[in-house]
């Protein structure tokens, strides 16, 4: 396998981690979720300014990745 496909999808595999996580631990989530977070001991929503970091810098690590995968 070539090493440009290689890191590809790696890359395009953390950045779509990386936005899945920022979406899951949203600061604007529904209310029912902000309820079930307050009854678990390991409950965890991001800050604003770190839920808007995560999706900016998963999208640049997934274009990375997409970058390497067109150009092998």
């Amino acid at each position: 396998m070539k090493k440009g496909l290689l890191s590809g999808i790696i890359l395009i595999a953390i950045g779509a981690f990386t936005i899945y996580w920022a979406i899951d631990h949203s600061p604007n989530a529904p209310i029912g979720e902000k309820v079930t977070d307050l009854l678990e001991e390991n409950a965890y929503r991001m800050s604003e300014a770190w839920y808007y970091t995560s999706l900016v810098a998963g999208s640049i690590i997934a274009l990375l990745g997409l970058r390497n995968l067109l150009k092998s």
